[in-house]
C-alpha cells in the first residue's frame, strides 16, 4: 500500500497502516494547533523600500509631500555618506523626508502596534497618515511611536522627518566626528498583545534585570519592570520568571499576581532570586545566564507577553593604586576605542558590520571596548557580552555643554 506524505510516498505493509494514520493525525493535530497560535510579542522588520528625500528648504509638511524628489533607499540610511568625504568643505545638515506604505495583516487588527527606531539623528518627528504620532530628540538612542487608527486596507502610510541641522538645544554641540543624519539603524514595527509588558521612557521591552551582592559563592538576581492593561477590562495577571543556566537549565522560577484596571500602568518587582556558585562572567568565560519574563492570563494560563533578557554575573573594583579587579582578582584592560561609522557608508552600518568590528578586537587580543563617544547599537552591546568584551559607554557630551541650560530632557 502506497501513501503520499507531503507529496513523498511511503511504502507500507498491511500492519503498519494503522500505526501510520494515529502517528499521521498526531502530527496533523499538532501542526493545526501551531499554526493558530500567534507569538504573544512580534517584531517585523520594515528595513526594506523606503522612499527618501532632502528638503532643503524646509517648506514642506506631512500632509503634502509633493514636489519634493524621490528615491528609493533601505534602512539603515544617511544623506551623508558621500559629501562629508567630498572636496567641497562642509555636508548638508538639514532635513530629509522618508515615507513608507505599512503592510499590515488583518490578524494584527486588536493588536497595540509600535513603530521601533534604533535610532536616528538627530530630531526626529513621525506621522501616521499625515498625522503626527510621535517626536523624538536624541542620535543615538532607541525610542519607539504607538500607531492608533489604522485602516488595515494598504492605505496606511508613514513619513518620518529627520533634521541633523545644529542645535543648541541638542547635545553634543560640537565634536571630532560626523553628525550623520538620518535613520541609519534598523527599524521594526512591535505587535503586541493589548496587555503586555511597557517601558514608554526608554523604548525597552518593560522588564530589567540586574545582579546584586554578586560573589564566587552566590548572586541575587532581581527583576523588575512595567505592564499596561490596554483592553477593555480589569485584568488579573501573574508574571514568571524562569532563571535558566546556559544550557537552559531551570535554576529558579518565581511569581507574583497583579491587577490592572484599564488603561493601567502597573509597576511589578519579582521575588529574588538567588544563584549558589555562579559562573561569574569573564572575558575568558563569557558565561551568559537567561531570565525568561512571562505574563500570563489568570485562569486561561495564556502568554500575553514573554521577554528574554541574558543575564552575565560579575563583579568588579577599582583601586587608585593597584587598578582594575574583576572577580576579585586584578585584570589587565587591553582594548580600543571605537566609532560606529564606515567608508562609504557613513554611520549607515548594518548590524553584521558593526559585530564583526567585535570580532576583529577579541580576535586581535583584546578584552575592553571604549564605546565612543555616544551609545551605539545595541548589536554591539550584545555582541561584547556574547564574546567576552568589558565595554564602557559613554553619553554624547564632548568638548563643551550649553551652560544656559537648554538641553532638552532625554
Amino acid at each position: 500500500m502506497i501513501f503520499y506524505f507531503y507529496n513523498v510516498p511511503i511504502y507500507l505493509f498491511e500492519k503498519e497502516v494503522l500505526l501510520f494514520l494515529l502517528f499521521f493525525a498526531s502530527f496533523n493535530a499538532i501542526a493545526q494547533q501551531s499554526k493558530s497560535i500567534l507569538p504573544a510579542r512580534t517584531s517585523v522588520n520594515l528595513n526594506q523600500n523606503w522612499s527618501f528625500a532632502k528638503d532643503p528648504t524646509k517648506q514642506y509638511v506631512a500632509a503634502n509631500l509633493n514636489g519634493l524628489k524621490w528615491a528609493t533607499v533601505q534602512i539603515p540610511h544617511t544623506w551623508n555618506a558621500f559629501d562629508v568625504m567630498d572636496d567641497t568643505p562642509g555636508y548638508y545638515r538639514g532635513i530629509g523626508w522618508y515615507k513608507k506604505k505599512l503592510a499590515l495583516k488583518p490578524a494584527w487588527k486588536g493588536k497595540k502596534l509600535y513603530l521601533y527606531f534604533e535610532g536616528a539623528n538627530q530630531e526626529t518627528t513621525v506621522y501616521l497618515n499625515g498625522k503626527k504620532a510621535g517626536h523624538h530628540v536624541d542620535g543615538y538612542n532607541a525610542f519607539r511611536v504607538p500607531l492608533s487608527n489604522l485602516k488595515f486596507d494598504g492605505t496606511d502610510e508613514i513619513a518620518v522627518k529627520v533634521d541633523n541641522s545644529y542645535n543648541e538645544n541638542i547635545a553634543p554641540l560640537t565634536a571630532d566626528f560626523t553628525f550623520f543624519g538620518g535613520i541609519y539603524r534598523n527599524v521594526s514595527l512591535w505587535v503586541l498583545t493589548p496587555v503586555h509588558f511597557e517601558d514608554n521612557l526608554y523604548a525597552s521591552k518593560g522588564v530589567y534585570v540586574h545582579a546584586e551582592q554578586v560573589s564566587k559563592t552566590a548572586a541575587a538576581v532581581m527583576v523588575n519592570g512595567n505592564l499596561i492593561n490596554s483592553s477593555s477590562s480589569t485584568q488579573k495577571l501573574t508574571i514568571v520568571t524562569t532563571f535558566s543556566d546556559a544550557n537552559g537549565k531551570q535554576i529558579e522560577e518565581v511569581s507574583s499576581a497583579v491587577t490592572a484596571g484599564l488603561n493601567e500602568l502597573v509597576s511589578f518587582k519579582q521575588p529574588v532570586i538567588s544563584v549558589k556558585q555562579p559562573n561569574l562572567w569573564s572575558p575568558e568565560h563569557p558565561y551568559l545566564y537567561q531570565a525568561k519574563t512571562r505574563l500570563l492570563e489568570n485562569g486561561t494560563g495564556k502568554v500575553l507577553d514573554e521577554v528574554k533578557v541574558d543575564v552575565g554575573l560579575r563583579f568588579f573594583s577599582f583601586d587608585a593604586e593597584k587598578g582594575f579587579f574583576l572577580n576579585g582578582q586584578p585584570y589587565k584592560l587591553i582594548g580600543a576605542s571605537r566609532h560606529q561609522d564606515f567608508e562609504g557608508m557613513g554611520n549607515a552600518v548594518p548590524s553584521a558590520l558593526q559585530v564583526k568590528d567585535i570580532t576583529l578586537l577579541k580576535e586581535m587580543g583584546g578584552n575592553f571596548l571604549r564605546v565612543a563617544h555616544y551609545p551605539q547599537d545595541q548589536a554591539v552591546l550584545d555582541a561584547c557580552d556574547r564574546m567576552g568584551i568589558l565595554t564602557s559607554v559613554e553619553i554624547p557630551i564632548v568638548n563643551e555643554i550649553d551652560r544656559n541650560g537648554r538641553f532638552l530632557p532625554q
